[in-house]
């Protein structure tokens, strides 16, 4: 599980998930990659453990947010 920091005060998973469930959004996970990366799907998106944290210490957490983090990605063209 991720800590992370915001003014000192440590932050878990478990406080972004509890965020997620008082506003309503849908999700599903943890999920873990072949790389060992916890992921979540969060309503169409998917977000790194990390990422979903990060959204939550900058008060972030919610559609808004989540959609414009989302924007932000480019997804990696396939190569095969």
């Amino acid at each position: 599980m991720v800590n992370a920091r915001s003014d000192s005060v440590p932050v878990s998973v478990d406080a972004a998930i509890n965020s997620l469930r008082i506003q309503g959004i849908a999700f599903r996970g943890p999920f873990c990659t072949p790389g060992q990366r916890t992921v979540f799907v969060v309503e169409s998106s998917i977000l790194l453990e990390s990422e979903l944290v990060d959204l939550f210490t900058q008060n972030k957490l919610n559609r808004d947010g989540i959609q414009e983090l989302a924007r932000r990605i480019k997804p990696r063209e396939n190569h095969a």
